[in-house]
């Protein structure tokens, strides 16, 4: 029994692996912190280290995206393909702290102040990825018993990628004269803003197992992508923006776990 999809079968695959989404460094925006600090002593937040949508390196334990498959004939398919990803975290208030008491020789009495803490902003953090193309699905003589319910193809793809940045500080801390005062409210929000296009040819292949579950690897033979990228410290202000434009070959690979739906 042949298990390749034929004219009109729709397949649905969950992407592993990597692709094109933007990674804003979150340190482009600014956090209001000390400055001016000599003699001043304070404890930063900690902060996690989670970047979503995208790995580097490249994990097949990261969920790239969800893959559709739509055959307009036994050779040839229309593909779209999508990511989205959210990511907020609450903002912490800024802490003087308290000083520590001295002893009969003027000296700090260990243990009896506590350290200012610095304040952390409210961050959130947008990306979306989406791609749309055909693909071509190379067809064999079944007698290769090899080849037999094994699914090549080659295609092209429209890609498009968002990111979006904010960060609002709550309160944070400034020093002056070796002494910390609580400042908050008045910056607003910082924006980072990514948005990009371009193209790419895909190769790849599919292995089913039965009529609807199926395994694939896929590769992006050649792939050109144009990003701009604005940032903006304070609302009021004239951003920085910067364009940049990537080719690569042979690069990021996917692994793919789909299911023909019919």
């Amino acid at each position: 029994m042949e298990l390749l999809p034929k004219k009109g079968s729709f397949t649905v695959a969950l992407v592993l692996g990597d692709n094109d989404v933007t990674d804003i460094n979150p340190a482009v925006l600014p956090n209001y912190s000390i400055y001016d600090s000599y003699g001043a002593t304070y404890v930063e937040r900690l902060g996690a280290d989670d970047n979503f949508s995208v790995k580097e390196p490249a994990s097949l334990t990261n969920m790239a995206g969800i893959s559709l498959n739509y055959f307009l004939s036994d050779k040839i398919s229309l593909n779209l393909f999508g990511s989205y990803g959210y990511k907020t975290s609450p903002g912490e208030e800024a802490y003087t702290g308290v000083a520590p008491l001295k002893d009969s020789d003027n000296m700090n009495i260990e243990g009896s102040g506590i350290p200012a803490i610095q304040g952390s902003p409210e961050t959130e953090n947008h990306k979306l990825y989406l791609s749309a193309g055909a693909d071509y699905h190379f067809k064999f003589d079944q007698d290769v018993r090899a080849l037999k319910n094994t699914d090549f193809y080659l295609g092209g793809r429209f890609n498009f990628m968002y990111e979006r940045l904010e960060k609002t500080q709550i309160s944070w801390l400034i020093s002056k004269d070796g002494d910390l005062s609580l400042n908050s409210g008045a910056e607003g929000t910082a924006t980072a803003e990514a948005i990009g296009f371009g193209g790419s040819l895909v190769g790849g292949v599919d292995y089913y197992f039965t009529q609807s579950l199926f395994i694939g690897l896929e590769v992006n033979v050649f792939n050109f992508m144009y990003q701009h990228t604005e940032i903006v410290q304070m609302p009021g202000v004239q951003g920085a923006d910067q364009t940049t434009t990537f080719m690569n070959a042979m690069s990021y690979p996917r692994l793919k776990i789909g299911f023909k739906i019919f």
